[in-house]
């Protein structure tokens, strides 16, 4: 029952509201590509290939919403008891849904003695395994309750919004299933590029909405939770403008970073693994201050 407040927020909305231009680049050429449960859209940007749930669900009554409604599979939103959290740290988290050694070590190749900057960092346990080789690394995570079990549990630097980051600049600015959740996607790769540091990587993983190859199939993807969808075409055309290069796409973990997925495959992946790099010189080239921290709701030569 503690999440029928939200459903019923979202019904209403569907029912009252629209989300007629685009939440990346604005744009209102912007078409109804699929409904989901009859009351919702899904629309699709002409101008930045961005897919989005009309409207976009924004909490008015249920201001918990990320923790009641959004529940994850494994570690991944509930936070462990502490007798399974000592088992987790002795272990490096080994056993667990959670080990990210391969993925920490794919990235770290990215930049040996990389600083990391982790968006959505959930209760830390990425940051944990990436201090834990002896690298620093610092994260964002909007939920209060998440980011206080990080800090006083794990001991790992998180803050709330990038506006508590200063001017600092990261080697890599690294997320993994984060920005589906936002409801406002317009500042955050501006924000990314500025604190980027010269020829800094941005590795990105979301859910693969590749609607036009799978339809229907995939709406379950993009809904209240997920009021976002992103395809190839969207990276492609959408980080170029804000000073990044697409350098190269992956599918998996397993590949990243020297294995690029071809350009055309047979199969849709479940999702995508983007990498980037600060196409200029200077971080501070095109800096008109650190952007604030967007409501929220993965090596290759370039």
């Amino acid at each position: 029952m503690s999440n029928l407040l939200p459903r019923c927020e979202f019904l209403l909305q569907c029912i009252f509201r629209q989300q007629l231009r685009c939440p990346h680049c604005g744009s209102d050429k912007c078409s109804v590509v699929a409904r989901k449960h009859i009351v919702t859209r899904i629309r699709e940007c002409a101008e930045c290939k961005l897919y989005f749930t009309d409207p976009i669900y924004r909490p008015l009554l249920s201001s918990n919403f990320y923790d009641v409604l959004y529940g994850g599979e494994g570690l991944t939103t509930r936070l462990p008891a502490e007798k399974e959290l000592r088992r987790l740290i002795e272990t490096d988290f080994a056993l667990s849904d959670k080990c990210f050694h391969a993925r920490i070590d794919a990235i770290r190749s990215l930049a040996p003695s990389a600083r990391l900057l982790e968006i959505g960092s959930s209760w830390g346990y990425f940051l944990q395994q990436w201090n834990r080789r002896g690298k620093h690394a610092v994260g964002i995570e909007i939920s209060d309750r998440r980011r206080s079990f990080g800090v006083n549990k794990l001991k790992v630097e998180m803050v709330k919004d990038f506006e508590s980051l200063g001017k600092i600049c990261f080697d890599v600015i690294y997320t993994a299933h984060t920005l589906e959740h936002f409801t406002d996607l317009s500042t955050i790769f501006p924000t990314i590029y500025d604190h980027l540091a010269s020829n800094g990587a941005l590795v990105i993983e979301v859910p693969n909405f590749a609607y036009r190859e799978r339809g229907a199939d995939i709406l379950s993807l993009i809904g209240a939770v997920h009021p976002l969808g992103f395809s190839r075409r969207f990276f492609e055309t959408a980080l170029p403008k804000h000073g990044l290069k697409v350098c190269a796409f992956f599918d998996s973990w397993d590949s990243f970073p020297h294995g690029p997925s071809p350009a055309v495959q047979d199969g849709v992946p479940d999702n995508i693994i983007c990498l980037a790099r600060k196409s200029d010189v200077s971080c501070a080239s095109r800096r008109s201050g650190p952007g604030s921290w967007p409501d929220m709701r993965g090596i290759a030569s370039c």
